[in-house]
């Protein structure tokens, strides 16, 4: 029990210190806010007044003209989602530095932060945040805005995202393959920030491997101005150079292509003159005979087949229905169909013939061979 009280005591005393440096800052900050309404004050008193008739002499001296900053872009709106939320934390911090007369003190930019964080998770956890400031007056839930980016990061950012930068500069997943080097090279870049890679020649080494090959094969065998091995910015600056000039040169080429095909593709221009049309004449006469008509014999209509067999018009011997006459065959026609049924008549069927080696068969002399 006695341990439980001392770590109350502790931890009511750290809390109550906490709202004592709380306190320290507002009061030197309404402090330093008097001395700037009284100095304004005095200055006011000190200026005589300026007359409602008296017309401003014109001033002769040229005038420069006022520079003015551009206003910078103002944060989305922020849902909690924590693939979103590096890019919201520093939309806010490059807005706070380029206005920084804007925010009076961290608080003041750590409610403005809060205030776009009306959806989702985001909206969520600035409702808790307000309920704690409203639970416990006087005691701000963050100290500054080092205490709110850090604990911001633990909630909405993600989660090792140097391990998975790690196991894809591991793998082939971040492979240019198709992309152009600028886009590979931001991915690049992107994953070596999140991975914590720091070594020069690892750097190197990465970048070269996923590179396209023959922009890499370009950059290692380069005669004068090679990069070296240990100067990972001078091996992008040469790859970005080399492939910007292969994309020149092939446009160079696609459009010398173009115009060439387009040449070949066009038919000379012949300046050989026709020959005016001549006009037959119907009737001979004796100075203009008519000219034979060597498409006669071609328009006339073809005169059908004839058999050899039957003597008969439209068909030939192979389609002719008396081929298997008996009466129209020839003679050697007729002695080959009777040499064939001859021949049929002959063969001995595979039953009535015994079998050679068997008992009581009586094998067939053969010549032997010192015969």
């Amino acid at each position: 029990m006695s341990s439980e009280r001392i770590s109350a005591l502790e931890h009511a005393f750290s809390d109550s210190k906490a709202r004592e440096v709380h306190t320290q800052k507002q009061l030197e900050l309404l402090s330093n806010n008097l001395q700037q309404i009284q100095q304004l004050l005095l200055q006011q008193q000190q200026q005589p007044p300026t007359p409602l008739t008296t017309t401003p002499k014109p001033d002769s001296t040229p005038r420069t003209p006022t520079y003015r900053a551009p206003s910078p872009a103002l944060p989305n709106e922020f849902d909690g989602d924590r693939s979103k939320g590096p890019t919201f934390l520093r939309s806010c911090q490059t807005y706070v530095r380029l206005c920084p007369d804007s925010f009076s003190d961290d608080q003041t930019r750590i409610i403005w932060a809060l205030s776009y964080m009306k959806s989702g998770r985001a909206a969520k956890w600035a409702a808790r945040v307000f309920k704690y400031e409203e639970d416990n007056e006087g005691c701000t839930r963050f100290l500054d805005w080092e205490d709110f980016k850090t604990e911001f990061r633990k909630e909405f950012c993600p989660v090792n995202s140097d391990a998975a930068a790690i196991n894809k500069l591991e793998s082939t997943a971040y492979f240019q393959k198709t992309r152009s080097v600028d886009d590979y090279l931001d991915e690049f870049l992107d994953l070596i920030a999140e991975s914590g890679y720091t070594d020069p020649k690892t750097l190197v080494v990465k970048f070269r491997r996923g590179l396209d090959p023959q922009i890499q094969n370009a950059v290692a065998t380069m005669t004068t101005g090679r990069p070296s091995n240990i100067a990972p910015t001078a091996w992008y600056e040469a790859a970005r150079n080399i492939d910007q000039n292969r994309a020149s040169n092939e446009a160079f080429r696609s459009a010398h292509r173009t115009s060439t095909s387009s040449n070949l593709l066009r038919p000379p221009a012949l300046s050989v003159s026709r020959p005016l049309p001549m006009q037959v004449p119907v009737k001979p006469t004796p100075g203009y005979p008519v000219p034979m008509d060597v498409d006669t014999s071609r328009r006339r209509t073809p005169i059908p087949p004839t058999c050899f067999r039957c003597g008969k018009s439209g068909h030939k011997v192979p389609d002719c229905p008396l081929q298997y006459d008996i009466r129209s065959l020839s003679t050697d026609e007729l002695q080959a169909i009777l040499e064939d049924r001859l021949a049929k008549r002959d063969v001995v069927p595979a039953e009535d013939c015994p079998s050679i080696g068997e008992e009581g068969t009586p094998l067939p002399d053969f010549p032997q061979d010192n015969e």
